[in-house]
This record gives structure tokens, C-alpha cells and sequence, in this order.
């Protein structure tokens, strides 16, 4: 996990920990765990949107949101299966002639 991860999570647990002290014995400090369960929350989710965007844009490209395969001009040779062409030739080679 990212540091504001840990830091948006730390403010959320800090805001509920607060948060029966406030409601026992002063208002306002319930009233400060709100706000730092609210900024933990937004620390938090802001850092998942960022990883999400980031992957989003370092995908591959998108069709109508159907994804495109990385390699669809078979450069890797696994569309034969992963055998080269030398394979796949009729000259007997090797065993017994």
C-alpha cells in the first residue's frame, strides 16, 4: 500500500476512535472525528481513483469497452501455439533414416 494509503487510513481509525470520547463527554470532538473519518475517506479513495486512472491509461486501448488483445498481428508466436515455422515443415529431420 501507498503512504497516503496508510495516512488516509490512520485518519479514518483516529476519527473513530474519537468518536465515542465525543459523544460521551464533548461535542466538538465528535464533531472533529467526523471530519477525519470524511478527510481519511477522501485520502483514501482519491489514491484508489489515482492507481485506477493510472492503470486505465497504461492499458490497452479500448473498443466500445471491450478490451483489445495486446497482440493481435501475432508478433509473440503464440497464435501458432508457440512453434515457429521450422516446426511446422514437412522436412523429416532427426530419427532414424
Amino acid at each position: 500500500m501507498e503512504a497516503r494509503n496508510w495516512i488516509g487510513l490512520g485518519f479514518i481509525i483516529v476519527g473513530v476512535v474519537l468518536q465515542p470520547v465525543g459523544f460521551m463527554f464533548v461535542f466538538w470532538i465528535q464533531i472533529l472525528s467526523f471530519i477525519l473519518i470524511f478527510l481519511g475517506a477522501a485520502i483514501f479513495s482519491t489514491q484508489k481513483y489515482l492507481d485506477h486512472k493510472m492503470e486505465k491509461e497504461y492499458s490497452s486501448g479500448h473498443h466500445n469497452g471491450q478490451k483489445l488483445p495486446g497482440d493481435i498481428h501475432d508478433y509473440s508466436g503464440w497464435g501458432e501455439g508457440g512453434r515457429s515455422e521450422s516446426w511446422q515443415s514437412s522436412d523429416g529431420g532427426g530419427g532414424g533414416e
